[in-house]
């Protein structure tokens, strides 16, 4: 359709003032035309969005939507169906397999997709990925990044035993003074040791990002007795953000609870969608942000963490607010009282009070705007 209205709905966008006043916002072709108290149009289709909250378009920084490596699963079953307008992939792909990514999948897809290139070649495709120094092709990397700039936002590099094996930190290392070089900012995965999580943290700078940062494992975040690590600390005065990264495995109740009564917050909240977590424990990112809120996030602090914070960051231009003028990208949800068990990614139970439930994603893709209705049981 050309032509949409969203009457009656509580619009939340603090970078834009918006702390749910009721509006309606005028959707034509493929754009945000008027927000305003009242709106008639004639031609428009109609969405009553009574009782529920307007976002902007959610925007998921981390998941895995590259099928043809491991943990990929196609982008639209990642984004629209589960509620995103905007997904990043997180490092499925290297400069080696990019354009496969590019032509069969980023560029057929309804989802936005942009990419964080993986540092080593090809990416997810080959298992452990930066075990050996000639998986990473310095010069491939640069000509890919050089070449793309619309699509390739930033880097990634695994810091994980797994995957790092006998190389330790240098791969780290490697991949920092890379994506300082290319000007782009790293995102690193932070897992079990080694390397490091100390030394991973000394040589990002501002803008890089760690995801998974309240893992809960040994050597994560936290000292022994508690307290935030000193170069997590010195990291974030730099201006390294740290991220949620749900995942399987990367998300502990505990840990975030913790870093909580420390004023260590996380700055961006993302989900580490793939095959082996999209049906749960993680299902969506209006499920993760439905935990942060109620492990005491404000609800315009995870809304904002998943639209304007991670769309200025990088620079994503006319997503992640509602502003006239901007791609016309929208959720819809419903922030219900509920009494709901949820885990985390090792196990722990949380009773959610509150819940945030997708009803419509409404996205653009040129002129065109499409909306998807969600079960709203799920």
């Amino acid at each position: 359709m050309l032509e949409l209205l969203i009457k009656n709905g509580s619009l939340l966008s603090p970078v834009n003032g918006y702390h749910q006043e009721v509006m309606d916002i005028l959707l034509k072709n493929g754009r945000i035309e008027k927000i305003a108290p009242h709106i008639e149009a004639a031609n428009a289709e109609v969405i009553d969005a009574s009782g529920c909250l307007v976002t902007p378009g959610l925007i998921d920084i981390h998941v895995h939507c590259f099928p043809q490596c491991s943990l990929g699963i196609e982008p639209d079953v990642l984004g629209i169906k589960r509620g995103a307008t905007t997904i990043f992939d997180a490092g499925s792909s290297g400069a080696l397999n990019y354009e496969t990514f590019r032509s069969e999948y980023i560029d057929q897809s309804k989802t936005k997709v942009f990419t964080l290139l993986n540092v080593s070649k090809l990416g997810l495709a080959e298992p452990h990925e930066l075990d050996d120094l000639n998986k990473i092709d310095r010069q491939a990397l640069k000509a890919a990044v050089a070449k793309y700039p619309d699509n390739i936002v930033g880097l990634k590099a695994r810091a994980s035993a797994s995957v790092v094996g006998a190389m330790g930190f240098e791969p780290i290392r490697l991949a920092a003074e890379i994506a300082h070089e290319v000007k782009l900012p790293l995102m690193v995965h932070v897992g079990n040791y080694p390397p490091a999580l100390k030394d991973v943290l000394n040589v990002l700078e501002a803008g890089d990002i760690v995801t998974h940062a309240y893992h809960g494992k040994k050597g994560g975040i936290l000292n022994a007795d508690g307290t935030i690590i000193e170069e997590a600390l010195n990291a974030r005065k730099r201006g390294v953000l740290f991220d949620i990264g749900h995942g399987v495995a990367s998300f502990s109740f505990k840990t975030f609870k913790q870093a909580m009564t420390q004023d260590f917050d996380c700055d961006l909240i993302s989900t580490d969608l793939h095959v082996e977590n999209y049906q749960g424990p993680v299902y969506n990112l209006a499920a993760v942000l439905s935990k942060l809120l109620n492990c005491g996030e404000s609800l315009e602090d995870v809304i904002s963490k998943a639209t304007s914070v991670p769309a200025r960051h990088y620079q994503l231009k006319g997503l992640g607010e509602l502003k006239e003028g901007f791609i016309g990208d929208l959720s819809v949800m419903k922030l219900s009282d509920c009494d709901e068990a949820v885990v985390d990614s090792i196990g722990d139970s949380l009773t959610l009070k509150q819940r945030l439930t997708l009803v419509n994603t409404i996205y653009s893709r040129g002129d065109e705007i499409e909306v998807f209705r969600h079960d709203t049981e799920q």
